[in-house]
């Protein structure tokens, strides 16, 4: 179905192309959770992955239900303004006849080290994904605080892109990762990460997931975590 644009002011300056993303700093206490959970125990899950880098392990039942709780509901205020932003404020989530809830399709910690890397790649099975970011090489800042001296900085961080390069367009953006920073997109949104030359390890972890709208009659099943949002409507 069509979005019809209505203007509300006599001057407006809006972006009506492009996906959406989310930005969230995760409290101290969910990095620290997840951190703990990191083992050499859980599953190998470089198999499934583009990553050239040292581990990519998948995420347990218990490591899936700490980051549902820990993120679920910045995941739905980003669900939510996708549906006003994407509709021109025609469309939100309605609470009223259905309730929401965040599947998590698959999930894994990367264990990133010097000279390794990501290439540009997509995410495929979802509709969203993520990357958040755990841990950093002790002295990085020294490399990054060089690296910002040249014209193009980007050793160690994500880069995405989108849509093709023309005039008052923006395709590609750069992150510096922080440790606590959370970004979520649209999981066929391109991404890589650059290598980076401290030794050390930048650990990060990565979901692909479905927000789901089920009627207010049925059940959300127990693998989703589910929300109310009653007392944060967008308008």
């Amino acid at each position: 179905m069509s979005i019809i644009f209505k203007p509300q002011k006599d001057m407006e300056l809006f972006a009506p192309f492009g996906p959406t993303m989310g930005y969230y700093r995760m409290p101290e206490e969910l990095v620290d959770k997840l951190n703990s959970k990191m083992s050499d125990k859980l599953q190998d899950y470089s198999d499934n992955l583009v990553g050239k880098v040292s581990e990519e392990l998948a995420f347990d039942e218990e490591i899936v239900k700490i980051a549902q709780e820990g993120l679920g509901q910045f995941i739905g205020q980003y669900q939510a303004y996708t549906e006003l932003r994407n509709s021109f404020g025609a469309k939100s989530l309605d609470i009223d006849n259905y309730n929401y809830g965040l599947q998590i399709v698959s999930g894994w910690f990367v264990r990133q080290f010097e000279n390794e890397y990501n290439p540009l790649h997509i995410h495929t099975g979802s509709r969203l994904s993520c990357v958040g970011y755990l841990k950093l090489p002790e002295g990085i800042e020294e490399e990054w605080e060089e690296d910002y001296e040249d014209h193009h900085p980007a050793n160690g961080h994500i880069q995405f892109a989108s849509g093709t390069a023309s005039g008052y367009t923006c395709t590609n953006f750069v992150v510096k990762p922080q440790v606590g920073d959370f970004y979520v997109f649209p999981s066929q949104l391109f991404h890589c990460v650059y290598p980076f030359y401290t030794k050390g390890e930048r650990r990060s972890f990565s979901m692909n997931m479905n927000f789901l709208e089920v009627p207010k009659e049925k059940v959300l099943t127990n693998s989703y975590f589910s929300y109310n949002y009653s007392h944060q409507r967008c308008k």
